[in-house]
């Protein structure tokens, strides 16, 4: 496949473990020679150090030494400016070596060091617990490589919640294709974003203070006051010279100024707390935004987000300067003579206030635009590290048809495929067959395929082309005590929301796994022949694993609504196997009591 860089070249490369351990050792390399920059830094800094004491020793020999030692302090400063740049360079490269790293574990399917969103589990949404959509060894973990929290919660709602419509994930698509060539964007971003660990902190205080009044900005006393009292302050000093009486004047100003802005004190120190965490935060996602800014895209899609990185990266990076000055405040030497000289508290939040004036209502936009193209990024890292993955084809018709579709979740070398076809006519699939035999994965690879084509990410097909349609499953359904609930009535619970919904002529694809287990064989094959009566009228693609195979026979009374589909396992020389293949009609075989017999529990 083609690769493209960040800076618009392009080269072919395959995607294998020697990929990424090639990177991998590139980075280390960098990371090593700049290991040995950062100490020949410190040990220019101890020069410096000990050049300005023997200077300081000098001075009192001789008073032209003491014009040196501003030169050795400047000198000490840069070189900390400077290590402390290469530093931060380091750290990053640090996380592309660890990327790389665990992208070559990604391929073999250990992709354990990836975040699992489990804080978005919830056991009872409609389809995301049965799916295996978040959690340990989650869909989210296999595919998340977002740079930023606000990123991994775009791409969580995608998944649980997805709500793109025909031309959104055609556009999708198209900038998954472009993002994926760009292998040094995306690991630039996301080793940006992993020097901070924003995981824990909400924006809410953020945007609190965005609807905030303002303390100081836009009232003209607070303007006078803010210039007025530091001119007058600093004009005292050069008085001095001139009038003794002009030290007790510059002492009196000092007291007067920390007076005013002590008396401000806990309102600025409510604005301050607002703000206090979103410094490091601000300054991350500023540098984030600069390599959208510094990217060029040929996708409509990405075309958009760039223009709103283009025009956020100054003022984000702005915003965590501001944010930083009011911070200063905590220092309490800082505090004192820069409120005593300039009111610093009164000049630092206007300046604060003033952003927020202009610019209030536009952070909320870029941040979602961040994290929407944020998102982007672990789609395209799944299409560069599966190029053999298809794109969904959308079709209005209420049917969905693929070709060699399997559990992406499942290791290549072990995964097993088939074709799929569901709503040509009939929408109603009974999939039968014996324990074990891939009833269970066969529909969650199904439901599975089905979240990512239509977040517009490639799916593991060779083919897949479906509508859109709102997804259901009953797979996982459990009682509860805290609810009163028990597993039978939180299974009826959840099939009455489904009915409710396709009465309301929501088109849905439901996958149900051996449904009504907590009745007898009797009054559960009744039951679920009525409720397959219920569903093939409806507007929905319906499959249902179960063992039932009585209920083979609804093919024949209805051939245009019902079909039959099978796993089978196969018997011989007393051995168990399975083919993991998906046939035609009922399964004839069962195993559970040849399975009891060999583990000894039965005779």
């Amino acid at each position: 496949m083609s690769v493209g860089s960040a800076n618009g070249q392009s080269f072919q490369v395959k995607v294998d473990h020697q990929f990424y351990a090639n990177r991998k050792d590139l980075f280390q390399q960098q990371v090593n020679q700049l290991g040995s920059i950062i100490n020949r830094y410190s040990l220019l800094r101890i020069a410096v150090a000990l050049g300005f004491v023997v200077s300081v020793y000098m001075a009192f020999i001789h008073s032209t030494y003491s014009l040196i030692l501003p030169v050795w302090i400047v000198l000490f400063f840069w070189l900390v400016k400077l290590q402390s740049r290469k530093e931060s360079e380091r750290n990053i490269l640090l996380h592309l070596v660890n990327l790389n790293q665990w992208e070559a574990e990604a391929l073999n399917f250990r992709f354990s060091h990836f975040p699992a969103g489990e804080i978005f589990i919830s056991p009872t949404h409609p389809f995301t617990h049965d799916l295996d959509i978040f959690g340990l060894g989650s869909l989210f973990q296999y595919i998340n490589r977002c740079a930023t929290r606000l990123g991994e919660i775009s791409l969580a709602k995608g998944l649980s919640h997805p709500s793109f419509s025909k031309v959104e994930i055609q556009q999708r698509q198209a900038a998954i294709r472009e993002l994926s060539g760009l292998v040094e964007f995306r690991q630039q971003c996301w080793a940006i974003g992993r020097q901070i660990n924003d995981s824990k902190v909400s924006l809410d205080s953020l945007f609190g203070w965005l609807r905030e009044q303002n303390l100081f900005y836009g009232n003209p006393l607070i303007n006078i006051i803010k210039w007025v009292l530091p001119t007058l302050t600093c004009l005292c000093i050069p008085a001095m010279y001139f009038d003794s009486i002009f030290q007790t004047v510059f002492v009196l100003m000092m007291i007067l100024q920390m007076t005013i802005a002590g008396s401000n004190n806990k309102k600025i120190s409510l604005s301050q707390t607002s703000l206090s965490s979103y410094k490091t935060i601000l300054e991350n996602y500023a540098s984030i935004l600069r390599w959208m800014k510094e990217q060029q895209f040929a996708a409509a899609w990405l075309k958009n987000h760039h223009a709103n990185a283009t025009a956020a990266h100054e003022h984000v990076k702005k915003f965590s300067r501001l944010v930083n000055a009011v911070e200063g405040r905590m220092n309490f030497f800082a505090r004192v003579f820069g409120n005593g000289l300039f009111l610093t508290d009164f000049h630092n939040v206007s300046n604060l206030e003033k952003w927020r004036e202009q610019h209030a209502d536009e952070l909320p936009g870029w941040l979602q635009s961040l994290a929407e193209w944020d998102a982007l990024l672990s789609f395209a890292t799944l299409h560069f590290n599966q190029p053999h993955y298809v794109f969904a084809e959308i079709d209005d018709r209420l049917s969905i048809q693929a070709e060699e579709l399997g559990h992406p979740l499942i290791p290549s070398a072990h995964r097993v495929t088939n074709p799929f076809q569901l709503g040509s006519p009939a929408g109603v699939m009974l999939v039968t067959g014996a324990n074990m035999a891939g009833k269970s994965t066969f529909l969650r690879a199904v439901g599975v395929n089905y979240i990512l084509a239509v977040n517009g990410s490639p799916v593991c097909a060779r083919a897949w082309r479906g509508p859109l349609l709102e997804l259901r499953t009953g797979m996982r359904t459990s009682d509860s005590l805290q609810e009163n609930q028990s597993y039978f009535f939180a299974e009826l619970n959840r099939l009455q929301s489904i009915i409710q919904e396709l009465r309301l002529g929501k088109p849905m694809l439901i996958l149900l796994d051996e449904i009504l287990k907590g009745t007898n064989s009797t009054d559960k094959q009744t039951g679920s022949r009525e409720l397959i009566k219920q569903l093939m009228v409806q507007p929905a693609l319906v499959m249902i694993a179960t063992h039932d195979i009585a209920l083979g026979d609804m093919e024949q009374h209805y051939p245009d609504k019902v079909f039959n589909a099978c796993f089978e396992g196969n018997i011989q020389n007393d051995q168990l196997t399975f083919n993991y293949k998906l046939n035609q009609g009922v399964a004839t075989k069962a195993n559970a009591t040849f399975l009891m017999r060999k583990m000894g529990i039965i005779p």
